[in-house]
Order: structure tokens, then sequence, then C-alpha cells
């Protein structure tokens, strides 16, 4: 089975709405409606990886998702050139045509939404809750994703329409959705996590059936095409990032710094001959800067090539893996990661940012749970208005569950910190 662009730039939105207006297509309002979504707004108050506060100079997970859909929108670009070398292009009608020219709208958007998921203090927010469900009730098998959590974000509960979320096309939420299964669909053996939870699996078979996905058993699919594109910029971005904060926030050296640039970018002495030219004229941080810029330009114009030669593996859905790790740049890019891990991911400064995150988060997990077990008594109504329950289904505790997972994994680092203060009568 081959998918076709046809069905993949599929504008149906899940709560029904008009198509674009004026000069404004459909996707450029998907786009709108992420960035001023105020899920989106709360990710300048969550941590990429370095300690929020420490300066003014590093990510936050806003101005990362800023940076990986400018990727992503270039990644786009490449795209468009080679479905006109592949594809019978002159052929698409006018319409499918002018939509081909949206495909930036649509992967930008899929990246500013990336990490719109992911709870405060990052990957040992994801911990904490985790382990505060298996250790509380009998779930023992749970797993908190983030993914899943954005696209339950995406089309049911940010700053919602009657149950449809933002209400984004079907093209967008496809291109977003990374790992298209359930955790009891989920093969391992094709996806390492899952992208969509049990109670969305409705809206995300709308999407499949949408966008013309490929079927790879019981409610697991291939991905839409552009998902591999959002993946990459992601892939891309983050790993550029970290070492540029890292240099900034002095955990790493200049010559750390630029020698994994380089090693990542593929360049030879002819570019880090022009990298030590402008850090004589204007020091350390602007030849950083250089080293970056030509360190994404390389990566984009290397990831063009491998989705050039794995494009109708993606089309016809029998792709596995990431762009990245299909790439040329696999192995340079597994080596800048075991140096990331080694060198700055276990940085003091960033472990103690996950260790209080985690004990933050399992505290009010732990708390919040009493709600969810014993809603009746003094303790559960108090905690039942703090969370802003609706009193019409809080006899549900599959509600109860949901409430207390969606509301702590949307705080910020600095609410969850303070929500922990007020609480516990700590600082």
């Amino acid at each position: 089975m081959f998918m076709h662009w046809s069905s993949l730039l599929s504008t149906y939105r899940l709560g029904g709405g008009a198509g674009g207006t004026g000069k404004r297509s459909v996707f450029n309002q998907d786009y709108g409606r992420v960035l001023y979504s105020s899920a989106f707004r709360r990710l300048q108050d969550k941590t990429q990886v370095f300690p929020l506060g420490r300066n003014d100079y590093v990510r936050t997970r806003l101005t990362h998702s800023l940076e990986v859909a400018n990727v992503g929108r270039a990644l786009a670009m490449e795209l468009q050139d080679i479905i006109c070398e592949q594809e019978n292009a002159d052929a698409f009608s006018p319409e499918l045509q002018r939509m081909l020219g949206c495909l930036g709208d649509i992967v930008s958007t899929a990246c500013l939404a990336h990490d719109i998921g992911n709870p405060p203090f990052g990957h040992s927010g994801e911990t904490a809750i985790e382990t505060a469900v298996r250790k509380l009730t009998d779930r023992k098998e749970y797993s908190f994703e983030g993914n899943a959590q954005g696209f339950r974000l995406l089309t049911r509960i940010c700053d919602p329409i009657k149950d449809a979320g933002l209400n984004l096309t079907c093209a967008t939420l496809g291109a977003f959705t990374k790992y298209p299964c359930t955790p009891v669909s989920r093969d391992k053996s094709v996806y390492k996590k899952y992208g969509v939870n049990e109670e969305e699996l409705p809206a995300f078979r709308t999407v499949a059936e949408q966008c013309g996905l490929v079927s790879l058993g019981q409610d697991i699919w291939a991905r839409h095409p552009l998902a591999y594109l959002m993946e990459a910029a992601d892939d891309i971005s983050y790993l550029v990032a970290d070492i540029e904060d890292a240099f900034v926030s002095h955990i790493i050296s200049y010559e750390d710094a630029v020698s994994n640039l380089l090693l990542l970018s593929g360049a030879g002495n002819t570019t880090r001959d022009k990298i030590e030219a402008e850090r004589v004229r204007g020091g350390s941080r602007a030849a950083l800067r250089l080293a970056r810029a030509m360190t994404i330009g390389a990566c984009i114009r290397t990831m063009g090539e491998t989705l050039r030669l794995h494009y109708t593996a993606i089309m016809s859905g029998t792709h596995r893996g990431s762009l990245m790790k299909s790439s040329g740049l696999a192995p340079a890019h597994a080596q800048v990661s075991a140096f990331s891990i080694k060198e700055i991911y276990s940085h003091e400064s960033v472990i103690k940012v996950e260790v209080t995150g985690f004990n933050v988060m399992m505290k009010l997990m732990e708390l919040y749970m009493e709600w969810v077990d014993t809603p009746g008594t003094p303790l559960g109504r108090h905690l039942g208005a703090i969370l802003h329950a609706d009193p019409a289904l809080s006899d549900d505790p599959a509600y109860r569950f949901s409430r207390v997972i969606d509301h702590v994994s949307g705080m910020t680092d600095s609410y969850a910190l303070k929500t922990y203060a007020d609480l516990f009568g700590t600082k």
C-alpha cells in the first residue's frame, strides 16, 4: 500500500469547523492555534536541560520548540523538492499543488507542539508520575508518555472546543504523532514508545482513516511521512542546542563544544578555520554561534538526502527507525549523544534539578492520589476543589485519575515548586 498526499494532507477537523479564510490556509490556522495556546506558553517555564534562571541564554522548552519548528520548516522545503522529483506532481490537482506548498506550516506546527505534553522537570517528572502511580495503585505496568499526553492535550483538553482540544486538522495531528499506537497495541519491534492513550484511540482512528495511514495491525499504523521530519528536526536541534548551552553554562570547554559540533556536521579543517577566524573577530560565543549555524545547515542537507533515499519506503509504510539513524550522521550523532550523557546530562547542576523535580512531583502525586482513592473524606473534598474537579464527573474513579494526571503534568516548574511549598508548608 502506498500513502497519497491527497489524503495525507487532510484538512478534516475532529471537532468540525470551517476551512481557511482569505489567504490563510487551514494549516496556517493550526500553527496559530498552537502558538497562542496556554499549553504552549507554559513551555517557557519548563526545564529543557539546565536549571531555569541559571542564566538568560540557555533554552527552555519553549525556545527549543521554536528552534525545532524552524528546522522542521526547512526540512519540509526539502521534501517539496523530493515530491516533485519522485512523483508526477504536474498531474496533481491545482488544489493539491497548493496544499503541498503548506508542508512547512504543517511540519512547523507539529514541531511547535512536539513537547507540549511533557510534565515539569522533564524526564524526572515523567519518572515521578510513573513511580507514584505504580506505588499507590494497582496499575503496576503504568507508564506516563509525554507524546500521548500531547495528543490528548491537542485533541481534548487544551483550551477545549467541546472535547476537541485545539481542533487541529488531521494532517497536523498525523504529523505530530511520532508513535501511532497505544500502550496496548504497541509492537516493541516497531515503536519504542506509544503516542496515543486508550482514551484518545477513537480520535486517532479518525486521523488514520482521514490521512490514509498504512495499518500495521490492530490499532497500530505506519507513521505519517511528515512525522519523520518533525522527529528529525528535534534530533538535530536538541543535541546542537545542548552543546551550545553547556558551553555557555561553563559545563564543557570551548574546544569540546566546537569539536562535537564539527563532528556532527561532518565538516573538515576549512570549516574549523572559519570558526577560529570568527573567534578572533568576535570571541568564543560568536564562534560557537557560527559553528551551531553551520552544523544545523549541514544536518538539514543530510536529512534531505536521507529523505530522498528512503522516500518510497516511508510512503509505503515500510521504513523503520528515524531519519537520523538511517543517515550517514548516525555514528556521529551516537558519539555526540554519548559525550552529552557523560559530560552534560550527568553534571551536578543538571542532576540536582532532576532530584528536586522527582521529589516535588512524587509528593504532589501522593497527595492528589488521596482524592482519587478517597474523594469523600474532608481532605479528599478539599483536594477536589483545588483540582477544580467537575462535581458531575467526580464519582467516576477514571475521571479522578485522569484529572490528577492532567493537572500535575500540565504544571510548569515554578508552579509545581510553588504548589509544593503551599501545600506542604515549606520552601
